[in-house]
Formats: structure tokens, sequence, C-alpha cells
């Protein structure tokens, strides 16, 4: 007879019962792109009214499926972690079926790159963010904050003049988490927001627009990215 150590079983019913509604299934494979959402976005998208997305977000959470931020006075839900992810990359490819994305907010310029208050955002803010982590020159702290490493200050200053001492504000954060509402990912907000914002501005490596926050990236923008950071210009149109 097959032993069955119950205890030694990964208990797969829970998943499986939080996939079996197809709503919530939907909201799940929504959130596979790594990126955070309101309840609003998931709702539009998986074709269900906000009390119907709110109830299978509350059951999602209870599940450990999910996990939700707040920023400010929203809310916004992720995958709880990569295991999730990956169990529902697995069963995408047995089911063998596309799903619907989440529409992607603002034109094409606005989501390329453009100023969040005084900060970098877009897809080039999240291009210079990744750049500096992936390079250890910008360290995830808990919660939203970063800390610059010695190896970032020196980068900073011989690429971009910026002087950590001289950007230090003392009621405002050097370095803080902040979500890009286009791209549903981090970009860097506080005074290094700021300072990145305004270098890559006297710098010309972008250019204001009159008509919006959208910025232009110039053609010296687009070299300094390439050379310094690896980002070329079909990544940053997702090309």
């Amino acid at each position: 007879m097959l032993a069955t150590p119950h205890d030694r079983i990964p208990d797969i019913s829970r998943l499986a019962s939080l996939l079996a509604d197809p709503g919530r299934a939907l909201m799940l494979l929504l959130l596979q792109d790594g990126r955070l959402y309101p309840a609003s976005d998931l709702a539009q998208a998986a074709g269900l009214s906000p009390q119907a997305a709110s109830n299978h977000l509350a059951k999602l959470l209870h599940g450990q499926a999910v996990r939700v931020e707040q920023r400010g006075r929203h809310r916004y839900y992720g995958l709880a972690s990569p295991a999730i992810a990956h169990a529902l990359e697995a069963l995408s490819a047995a089911a063998g079926e596309s799903r619907t994305a989440v529409r992607p907010k603002g034109n094409a310029d606005i989501r390329l790159a453009r100023s969040c208050y005084d900060h970098l955002a877009g897809r080039l803010g999240i291009a210079v963010a990744d750049f500096l982590q992936q390079q250890q020159l910008l360290q995830r702290l808990e919660e939203r904050e970063f800390a610059v490493t010695p190896a970032g200050a020196d980068w900073l200053a011989a690429r971009l003049d910026i002087q950590l001492a001289g950007i230090a504000r003392p009621r405002r954060p050097l370095a803080r988490a902040c979500l890009d509402w286009s791209e549903r990912r981090d970009h860097i907000a506080g005074s290094l927001g700021a300072a990145l914002c305004q270098a890559f501005l006297q710098r010309g490596l972008t250019e204001r627009r009159s008509d919006s926050r959208a910025l232009r990236i110039t053609p010296a923008g687009y070299a300094f990215l390439k050379q310094e950071c690896g980002v070329g210009s079909e990544q940053l149109r997702g090309d």
C-alpha cells in the first residue's frame, strides 16, 4: 500500500480552489507581469464589477496568493511570491490559451518619459532605477527606501555631477520608491529622483515638451543610456 504522509504533502487544494473561479484566475494571470495594480484596473481587465473584484481579491489575500501595498490613499495588488508566479506560468502553458492584458495607461510619449512631480518617470525612470539597482549602485531597503552605495555615489558624481551632500534635504528622503502609474513599477523619488531629472535636463539628455509632462529623450540622451546604462532605445519603447 502506498504510504501517504499527509503532513509532508503540500496542500495544493487551497491554491486550486482559488483558481476554480474564472474571475479570480484571470486576475491572478493579469498580475503575472510583476507589476502592481489597483482593484479598479483588475476589475476592468477581468470584466468584473468593482464589488465582485473586491470580494475576489479578499479571498486571494486570505489564501496568500496575492499581496497588497498601501501607497498613499490607494491599495495596489501583486502576486504574493515567485512560487505563485511559477505555478501560474506552468498552468498557463498547460492551458495553451492567451489572456487579456491590463490596458496601458497614457499615450506613448507619456509612457516613455515624463516628470512625476520633480523626478523621472515612465519607462525612462524605470530603466534608470533598474540599472542603478542591478549594478548595486542603489540598494533597496525595507519599506520603500533606497540607499546609495559608495560605488553609487561615485558613479552619480562622475557621470551626472550629482553630489549627495549637495542634494540632501532635512525633511525629504534621499531616495524613495515611487510607484509609476503607467508602468506599475517603482521609479526613484526623493532628493535623488529630483536630482536625476534635473541632471538629465541640464545635460540635454531630455527636453521638456510645452504641451504636457512628457519628456523628449534627445539623441544625446539615448547615447548616454546606451553607453552608461546598457539600455537601448528598443528597450525603452518596448519593441
